[in-house]
């Protein structure tokens, strides 16, 4: 074991911690000073949320599959690639995947929400200022050993936004839960595997899943609750086209040569390879090849 990773088992194996870091709150337990030092793929778990509606899940999802690659710098297997949430579901996929059971850990993400009302500036004292509603959202992470039951620590992070707020800016600022997500899903790479913790930057692939890939209609309809961010121009020129993933920030990708607003595709009909499968192939170093459509013109492009 390195110097480095010595320092950090040591640190780790201290009794169970519980620090703020960046706003968040962190639990170490004693057991993650054997994972940590080694832990090179995350998954992620199926999020659980403390409120429904018409696409919540897969947006929620959505979101933290897009926040966990650009945090690991595509060293993830995210919910979408799982057949189901168990610890067999997770172990073969690691194994179709390619992935190291024994070097990987789970991420399980929660989300709530509470509601209070807080009292608005108001400029004349001697008026009655106003209240507002303002939404706290609660990300908790717990991570876990692959194959193993027991929790090895856990982050909390909280966000306040306005009720009935964009969470994602047209620019890409996160607000209320999807800077939650982006905290806790942070703070617990950057401690429980820090040998794979990437610096943000900003990636949006968007992705139409296969199941709807043929029906025009119901791409709209996932689309538009799945990236409720993007404008209708961008929902309506990946709809349209053959195409399954449209650039909007390459952020790691760029290295291939992608642009904002090309659509990209995978010569050959891979149409099972997904913009995770991608992004693990380059923070391995891989070259894919990659069909793009930029200004109507078609590209092949390849390291």
């Amino acid at each position: 074991m390195s110097g480095r990773a010595s320092l950090l088992a040591t640190a780790l194996a201290a009794a169970a911690l519980v620090t703020p870091a960046c706003g968040a709150t962190v639990e170490v337990r004693p057991g993650a000073a054997v994972f940590a030092p080694t832990a090179v793929t995350i998954v992620e778990l199926p999020p659980a949320l403390e409120w429904s509606g018409p696409g919540a899940q897969a947006h929620v999802q959505r979101l933290a599959d897009d926040s966990l690659l650009e945090v690991t710098g595509g060293r993830a297997v995210i919910a979408a690639e799982l057949p189901g949430g168990g610890d067999a579901d997770v172990q073969s996929a690691l194994r179709a995947l390619g992935e190291d059971a024994g070097t990987a850990l789970t991420f399980s993400l929660s989300v709530g929400a509470g509601r209070r009302l807080a009292k608005g500036a108001n400029p004349i004292s001697t008026f009655q200022p106003t209240k507002r509603l303002v939404v706290d959202f609660v990300a908790r992470v717990e991570v876990r050993p692959v194959g193993a039951p027991e929790v090895i620590g856990s982050v909390e992070a909280i966000e306040s936004g306005m009720a009935n707020e964009a969470e994602v800016a047209g620019n890409g600022e996160k607000r209320g839960f999807a800077a939650a997500i982006d905290e806790a899903l942070e703070e617990a790479v950057r401690t429980f595997a820090p040998r794979i913790y990437t610096p943000r930057q900003r990636t949006l692939i968007v992705e139409v899943p296969t199941s709807v890939s043929g029906d025009l209609v119901k791409k709209v309809e996932i689309l538009q609750q799945t990236y409720p961010e993007l404008s209708m121009a961008e929902i309506q020129t990946l709809a349209d086209s053959r195409e399954r993933f449209l650039v909007v920030a390459p952020g790691q990708f760029a290295k291939l040569g992608v642009q904002p607003g090309d659509l990209l595709g995978v010569p050959g009909g891979e149409t099972r390879a997904s913009r995770a499968a991608l992004a693990r192939l380059i923070a391995r170093g891989g070259k894919p090849m990659l069909a793009v459509v930029r200004g109507g013109q078609h590209y092949i492009l390849s390291l």
